[in-house]
C-alpha cells in the first residue's frame, strides 16, 4: 500500500511521531512519502529523509500551540487544502494519516482519499475538561468558556474555506481532527475517555534518532547528586524561568541537565558543578538514571519519562501541556508546577506565575510532588499500563486495513 503522512509542524515531536510510522511501514514492505513544512524541510535533509513540501496554518505565526492567527484567514486555510489536493491527486496514496493536521480531512474527502487521523484525547471534540485545570479548580469554568470560544472560532474559519470548495461547515476545529479512524497517542489511564466509535487507543509513538552528538551517552557525572533533567522539548523555551529552575533545583541538592544549549545562562550559574547543558539529549538512556524530569510538559517527554518510573513535574507553554500535568497528578507520577490559568494566548503567563514565586515556595512545591506517599507504586503502576500499548507496533496493522 502508498501511504501519505502529514504531521502539524508546530512540534518536531507530531514529525518524529510521522517518521516513527514511516520506519514501520517500510518495514512492512509499503511505500510512505511524509510532507513537512518548509521550516521542517531543514530538519528532514539532516537526516537523509525524502519528504514532501507543504504548507501550514502554523506557519501565520510560527506557533507551537494553536493560536487565533491559525484560523484567522481562511483564504490561508483553503491554499493549505489546494496545496494537499494537488499532492494527493499526485501521489495518489491508498490512505492518508493526519499528526495533530487541521486541513487534511479536507482535502482527503477532496481526493476521495480516507483519512485517518493520530492525536492526544483531549483535542477529541467530545472532551469536556478544562484544558489544564483539575475538576473544581478555580478559574476551571473561565477556561472552558475560553476553550470552547476559541475552538468555535476556529470552527467557523475553516468553514469558510470549506465553502469555497463546497464542503459541509464544522461548529469546532477540533471535528478536523477526526479520521475514518482516529488513533490516540496516549493511554486510557493517562486521559480517560468515554467509548467512542472509530476512536482508538496504540499508546505513545516513541522517536529516538534525534541529531545527538552521542546516542550512546547515560548521561553527566552527578558526583553523587541526584539528577533532575530540565527539558522543554522543541518549544522555544524560556531562558528567565528555566535559570530559576536550575537555581532551585542545585538549591535542593540535584545535578541539573538542561537539554538545549542556547538558552543564555548567566555566567555564573553556568559555570556550577552541579549543572550540565547540551543541545540534543538521548532521553530514553539518561532517563534511565534520573530522579526528576521538569518538562513543558510534552507527551513523548512525558511517557518516556513513566516507562522509566521517572516523576515528572511540568511548567506548560499552552493548555494542552498543562493538561498533561493535571493527568499526572491524576495518576499520582508528578503535576504542575503552578495551578491552573485561563489562557488568553500569551505562552508566558505559566512561567510569569512561576516567577512571581519565592524560590522557598518553589522548593516545597517540587519536594511535595517528587516525595509524595506512593508515587513510586503509582510510576510502576503507570508504567504497567502503559506498556499495554505498544504504539507503532500496535498503529501499523491498523492502518494496513483498508
Amino acid at each position: 500500500m502508498r501511504y501519505l503522512l502529514v504531521p502539524g509542524n508546530n512540534s518536531l515531536s507530531h514529525a518524529a511521531k510521522a517518521l516513527a510510522i514511516r520506519e514501520g511501514l517500510l518495514a512492512q514492505g509499503h511505500e510512505v512519502l511524509v510532507a513537512v513544512s518548509r521550516q521542517r524541510s531543514l530538519f528532514m535533509e539532516s537526516l537523509g529523509i525524502p519528504h514532501a513540501i507543504l504548507p501550514d496554518i502554523q506557519e501565520n505565526d510560527g506557533s507551537g500551540f494553536p493560536g487565533v492567527e491559525w484560523f484567522r484567514r481562511p483564504g490561508s486555510i483553503a491554499e493549505n487544502i489546494e496545496a494537499e489536493l494537488k499532492l494527493l491527486r499526485d501521489y495518489r496514496p491508498d490512505r492518508v494519516l493526519g499528526v495533530f493536521r487541521f486541513t487534511l480531512k479536507a482535502s482527503a474527502e477532496l481526493a476521495g482519499v480516507p483519512f485517518d487521523s493520530l492525536i492526544c484525547g483531549c483535542m477529541l471534540p467530545g472532551s469536556t475538561d478544562a484544558l489544564g485545570f483539575a475538576a473544581g479548580e478555580r478559574g476551571s469554568d473561565t477556561q472552558k468558556e475560553l476553550m470552547s470560544g476559541f475552538f468555535r472560532y476556529g470552527g467557523l474559519r475553516i468553514s469558510q474555506a470549506l465553502a469555497s470548495f463546497g464542503l459541509a461547515a464544522i461548529d469546532d476545529s477540533r471535528r478536523m481532527l477526526v479520521g475514518d479512524r482516529t488513533f490516540l497517542w496516549d493511554f486510557p489511564e493517562f486521559m480517560p475517555l468515554s467509548a467512542t466509535s472509530g476512536v482508538r487507543y496504540v499508546g505513545p509513538v516513541f522517536w529516538d534518532r534525534w541529531p545527538y552528538e552521542n546516542h550512546d551517552w547515560d548521561g553527566p557525572d552527578t558526583g553523587g547528586r541526584p539528577l533532575a533533567i530540565v527539558s522543554f522539548g522543541t518549544c522555544n523555551g524560556h531562558a528567565k524561568g528555566t535559570e530559576r529552575l536550575a537555581a532551585v533545583l542545585g538549591g535542593l541538592g540535584y545535578h541539573v541537565l538542561i537539554t538545549g544549549g542556547s538558552i543564555g545562562l548567566t555566567s555564573r550559574l553556568a559555570a556550577e558543578s552541579w549543572l550540565t547543558l547540551c543541545e540534543f539529549a538521548p532521553l530514553q538512556r539518561i532517563l534511565r538514571n534520573a530522579d526528576l524530569l521538569v518538562s513543558h510538559g510534552g507527551q513523548m517527554s512525558i511517557f518516556e519519562a513513566i516507562a522509566n518510573e521517572v516523576p515528572i513535574v511540568v511548567i506548560p507553554f499552552q493548555p494542552e501541556q498543562a493538561h498533561n500535568g493535571v493527568c499526572l497528578e491524576r495518576i499520582g507520577c508528578g503535576g504542575r508546577l503552578v495551578p491552573g490559568q485561563p489562557f488568553l494566548g500569551d505562552s508566558a503567563i505559566y512561567m510569569n506565575v512561576l516567577l512571581g514565586k519565592k524560590d522557598i515556595d518553589l522548593a516545597e512545591t517540587i519536594t511535595g510532588l517528587t516525595s509524595r506517599d506512593g508515587q513510586a507504586v503509582n510510576l510502576a503502576s503507570a508504567s504497567r499500563q502503559m506498556s499495554r500499548y505498544r504504539g507503532v507496533k500496535d498503529l501499523i496493522p491498523l492502518m494496513e486495513v483498508g
